[in-house]
């Protein structure tokens, strides 16, 4: 180790030219690296999804959703089953443990899948199916509709595009991008299918002598495309094709179903002979109805969503999808009334973080060149400026070999190493400053100086690393591939940092840092101001204590400071003398001083949120009805909110310019569309949901834009003509950071199928003590509010004796009111479905008591085996692992901690009175973030653990001392007391990311405590090897603590100023993953300098006292 140093200066050209061939491999690295918003990682998550026409929540759950999930549950793989039952659907949520690697999830899906498939359900019908694609994530979002031609302002009624036109729009798009290379998937969504009804009034459908399925098995027969054989000739095989392929919607409706004999053979007799009428549409009602709009347009569109394959660039992909776009339309591929707006787009994300990271790194060297040259001068300044950008693009180089890409955690370790590589540098740079100005040339100076360093900066590098890299063994699944780039990356860079100035630091501090010709007059602008003040009438008060030894009583290398920067005679040094001497006079008041600092600081009120929101140019706006609302209900809901969206959009900035807060939006009525961001989890089908995705114009008004809206939905605004929303909910979400998870949720669980009366009285009471709470809002329940069902109550006496089964009854009024599927009519490759159904006049309430039930004895009417019943009824039952489940849902207002909020309802008396009231077998626990946040917690404390355990392994490798260890290690929980205030001041939550603060401030508080250490270890044994009586040691080895402390005075301040600085452009404008971080370690530096340089060296004193010579 100490032969870095003296090979570096003998051989620098070798030096120089590896560091520069790293500093090309990075700079190659940097332009080629994969990019992507958050890291890459699999959602070990998959969805099971059922349809069952006619049944019930109730009905699904027993007969569907129950045996799926007792048969997936015999996994040992699965950690969690999470399902919904609904009128007609099931779907369950199957969660793998964290454990399992990712080469094992596709099996462990397999094995999902053949369970599943050998489950029995209670009808044919019932297909259960098989998403493990459900977790993938959309880089890109483009919409697809139709815009005015250029001068006009609307578009002619005439020429607008039916739903097929931007079908094959739509299609055309989505063919040209999953071409492009790094490709993985291209999905479209919002795209209404076409259908072709055959339909008829009740009455003709019930005196109709053919069966549905009787029509259904002709029609098939003459549509389905077999192959009629093959000929074997000698010119050779010639396949035979029957020519019964519909191809025009005519043919439908001359469908032979029957025939009537006559004197020349059987008339025919055709569809359309029996009353039936055949019309082409869409789906009706649709499953999922897609708008775009912006301030001035509405239209009905298409959305096309890019997924990318593992390992590519994001930016890359985005870049050559708009290129695709425009290639297309330059082509005349694509009309040019045609619009194909971007909806999302998260390689403006990636290139933002990147612009910051840049920005922070370019702020860092200027802040150090400006720090460093008003302290110490210009040369070291420059020296240590210059190896900033040599260690980030050395490092981006290693960094690859371990798989890492540029994304969220990566550049977040770039930004905390920022202050940690800096600090090697100053201590270097510092020492052989100092070397210098006790006489030595600078190439010895340089080479002593990082000699004398090197060891104890190394310790300080490892203890570190120590910090971090258990985040790596303490989690697993998710959560470590999500954070395995940040322990990674800032592990190498600062390993390379410690390299770097062990030898290419060295180097330039051997050619370009210089003493000054003249001591007594310092250059630089610190020291100058310093000396002025020095000599002024106030300045000599502080004169009476200059203790430090002479430079001739220390050995080479232990210099004294010098006049310029270190030299005791300076008010600076000799004011931080007399503090220190104070304070080892009274050392059992300093130290209760800072142990009660933290202490204080430890009650302080500071929110424990885990994940902050995103400052990202879009939130998103959820619109829920009554689960009975029809999805034509929910999209004139959706509507409204889309007009109150508008006139919310216009603000004045600060010089009264009308600007538009509104960039775009996309409206999906019927259930979620793509997954546009990691941590937003789209909804299934549902008719009575919404989802509008809102693109802003600047990410810095999405906050106020949500707000706006909040106060709008929940209160109108009589200036903008806008009235509450009453009777539905309407909820502007903005991004998390982290997992999805709602603010506050708390479940109320019962076992089995446990009682609903029970749960749902158990809910309703947890709702008021969340509603009693004045920062809550959108309060809601998993459940919703019971809907009103027509129970058909099926006589099984009645039944029997006509031989009817009560899933003919079920099949009947589905066919009469949903539609039963026939065939299918092609188009070349489009296939369109053929539907039987009655005539929308005849589907209504009282067409129920008029069906006719169709058997294979022939038709019954429904009324002599049933009666119909209204009743009300579960619209959705939640289970959790098998267990019936209600969960409390709210959001908070702006400012409020949800998880405060949790946890005081948790633990409120009228939640321990619920508690105790409730039977054996239901209990009442926490979800939601406050849940997130402790299990990330748990990991994150184990993760603390054994960091600390390997530091003090270090410490006590390095010092073989258990007093030395316990004075370093004690500054750890001290330097938490300026961390925790400055988290109070800025009102910033102590969350993932100032833990991770709390790491690198560890690391930094470890490196000035082991170097002072070493530093007071070199001075006390030079004052020891004196004769002296007793007072005189005391007074000796006070003042060779004194010196350690002056000599270590420069590169802490430096340290300090340096990293704190640097992070202030963060902390003021580094958006909200950053700020509280940043805040950290500002304040928290500054009080651990105060620790470093008074409470260490009053603890070193106290431990020398008390431990044998």
């Amino acid at each position: 180790m100490n032969r870095l140093p003296a090979f570096a200066v003998a051989r620098p050209t070798v030096v120089i030219a590896f560091v520069m061939m790293f500093v090309c491999w990075g700079i190659i690295a940097a332009l080629t690296m994969p990019r992507r918003e958050d890291p890459e990682f699999t959602l070990k998550i998959c969805v099971v999804s059922a349809r069952w026409p006619g049944a019930s929540a109730e009905k699904m759950e027993e007969l569907v959703t129950d045996p799926l999930e007792e048969a997936i549950d015999g996994m040992e793989e699965v950690r969690l089953i999470r399902s919904t039952s609904s009128s007609e659907q099931s779907v369950i949520f199957v969660e793998l443990e964290e454990w399992l690697p990712g080469a094992k999830i596709d099996d462990a899906w397999d094995r999902v899948r053949a369970r599943v498939e050998n489950v029995p359900m209670p009808d044919p019908s019932v297909v259960p199916f098989v998403n493990d694609e459900f977790a993938d994530t959309s880089v890109i979002l483009f919409a697809v509709h139709q815009q005015p031609t250029d001068g006009s302002d609307s578009i002619d009624p005439a020429f607008v595009y039916t739903d097929r036109e931007l079908d094959i729009y739509s299609e055309r798009i989505r063919d040209a991008l999953r071409l492009l290379p790094g490709v993985a998937k291209v999905e479209r969504h919002g795209v209404r299918e076409e259908a072709i009804y055959v339909e008829t009034d009740e009455r003709n459908c019930s005196q109709l002598e053919l069966t549905i399925d009787q029509i259904a098995d002709l029609a098939q027969a003459q549509n389905i495309v077999e192959p009629g054989g093959r000929i074997d000739a000698g010119d050779g095989r010639f396949f035979v094709k029957p020519a019964g392929e519909v191809n025009a919607l005519a043919e439908i409706n001359r469908l032979v179903v029957s025939g009537v004999p006559s004197r020349g053979g059987v008339n025919p007799i055709h569809l359309e002979d029996l009353g039936l009428r055949v019309r082409r549409g869409y789906v009706d009602p649709p499953t999922r109805i897609c708008r775009y709009g912006d301030v001035h347009l509405e239209a009905t569109a298409n959305v096309v969503a890019v997924q990318m394959k593992s390992g590519a660039n994001i930016v890359d992909i985005c870049s050559s999808a708009k290129q695709r776009i425009v290639e297309l339309r330059n082509s005349g591929e694509l009309p040019p009334d045609l619009a194909v707006p971007i909806i999302s787009d998260q390689s403006d994300s990636v290139n933002q973080r990147l612009r910051e990271v840049v920005m922070n790194i370019i702020s860092a060297i200027v802040i150090v060149v400006v720090v460093v040259y008003l302290v110490v001068g210009f040369r070291t300044a420059a020296v240590m400026a210059a190896n900033i950008p040599f260690v980030v693009l050395t490092s981006l180089a290693i960094v690859t070999l371990f798989g890492v890409q540029l994304e969220q955690m990566s550049l977040a370790s770039m930004i905390i190493s920022l202050g940690l590589l800096v600090d090697n540098a100053v201590q270097i740079c510092d020492q052989a400053r100092t070397n210098q100005i006790a006489g030595m040339p600078p190439k010895e100076a340089a080479v002593q100086g990082a000699q004398t360093l090197g060891k104890s900066m190394l310790n300080g590098t490892l203890t570190t690393i120590a910090a971090f890299v258990p985040m790596l063994i303490a989690m697993d699944g998710v959560n470590r591939e999500f954070i395995y780039s940040l322990p990674t990356t800032l592990s190498v860079m600062l390993a390379v940092s410690w390299v770097l100035a062990m030898t290419f630091c060295v180097i330039l501090a051997a050619w370009f840092i210089r003493p000054p010709k003249d001591p007594s007059k310092p250059t630089a602008p610190l020291p100058w101001l310093m000396g002025k003040l020095s000599s002024s009438r106030w300045g000599r008060r502080f004169g009476s204590h200059r203790t430090t030894a002479s430079s001739s009583e220390l050995p080479a290398g232990e210099s004294e400071l010098a006049p310029q920067a270190t030299a005791t005679d300076g008010i600076f040094f000799r004011l931080y003398g007399s503090s220190l001497r104070w304070a080892l006079r009274h050392r059992f008041i300093t130290i209760a001083a800072a142990f009660g600092a933290l202490l204080a600081t430890t009650q302080l009120p500071i929110s424990a949120e885990f994940f902050p929101l995103t400052q990202r140019n879009q939130f998103a706006v959820e619109v829920w009805l009554p689960e009975s609302s029809s999805i034509a209900q929910t999209d004139e809901l959706a509507r409204e909110v889309e007009d109150m969206i508008r006139r919310c959009s216009v603000f004045h900035d600060e010089d009264g310019n009308q600007k538009e807060r509104l960039l775009n939006m996309r409206t999906m009525v019927g259930g979620g569309g793509a997954r546009w961001y990691l941590s937003w989890e789209p909804e299934a089908l549902k008719p009575n949901f919404a989802e509008i995705l809102i693109q802003t114009t600047d990410g810095k008004l999405t906050h106020e834009f949500a707000e706006k809206l909040r106060h709008v939905i929940a209160h109108g605004d009589p200036d903008l003509g806008l009235q509450p929303i009453v009777g539905a909910r309407v909820v502007p979400i903005e991004l998390l950071l982290g997992p999805p998870a709602d603010p506050v949720v708390l479940r109320v669980v019962g076992n089995g199928f446990a009682n609903m009366k029970t749960l749902r009285n158990a809910a309703d009471r947890i709702k008021k003590m969340v509603n009693s709470n004045p920062d809550t809002i959108s309060l809601s329940d998993s459940w919703g509010a019971s809907s009103q069902e027509l129970y058909v109550d099926v006589e099984s006496d009645r039944a029997n004796l006509a031989r009817v089964s009560n899933t003919e009854v079920a099949k009947t009024l589905d066919t009469y009111f949903s539609g039963r599927l026939l065939t299918y009519y092609r188009e070349g490759e489009h296939q369109i479905p053929v539907y039987f159904r009655l005539e929308p006049d005849s589907r209504s309430l009282s067409s129920i008591a008029n069906a006719h039930v169709e058997t294979s004895q022939g038709k019954l009417p429904l009324a002599s085996i049933a009666s119909i019943v209204p009743q009300w009824r579960p619209a959705l039952i939640d289970r959790r692992d098998g267990n019936r489940t209600i969960e409390v849902r709210s959001q908070v207002k702006v400012g409020a901690s949800g998880n405060d909020i949790t946890t005081g309802v948790f633990s409120s008396p009228e939640m321990k009175a619920l508690q105790a009231e409730l039977p054996d077998g239901y209990k009442v626990e926490v979800g939601g973030a406050l849940e997130e946040s402790q299990k990330a917690q748990i990991k994150m404390l184990k993760s603390f653990g054994m960091s600390f355990v390997a530091i003090i392994i270090l410490l006590i490798v390095q010092f073989n001392s258990l007093f030395r260890t316990s004075i370093i290690v004690a500054t750890l929980p001290l330097a938490l007391a300026g961390a925790l205030l400055g988290l109070w001041l800025t009102n910033s939550a102590f969350g993932f990311m100032p833990q991770l603060g709390v790491l690198a401030l560890f690391g930094i508080v470890l490196n000035a405590a082991i170097l002072f250490v070493e530093f007071a270890d070199m001075s006390v044994s030079e004052s020891n090897s004196k004769q002296m009586s007793d007072t005189d040691a005391t007074e000796e080895f006070q003042n060779a603590i004194v010196s350690a402390g002056q000599q270590r005075l420069t590169a802490i301040f430096l340290t300090t100023a340096t990293t704190a600085g640097g992070l202030v452009p963060l902390a003021l404008d580094g958006g909200p993953l950053w700020e509280g971080m940043a805040w950290l370690l500002v304040s928290g530096l500054s009080f651990a300098t105060l620790l470093t340089l008074i409470v260490v060296p009053v603890l070193y004193s106290l431990g020398r006292r008390w431990s044998p010579s």
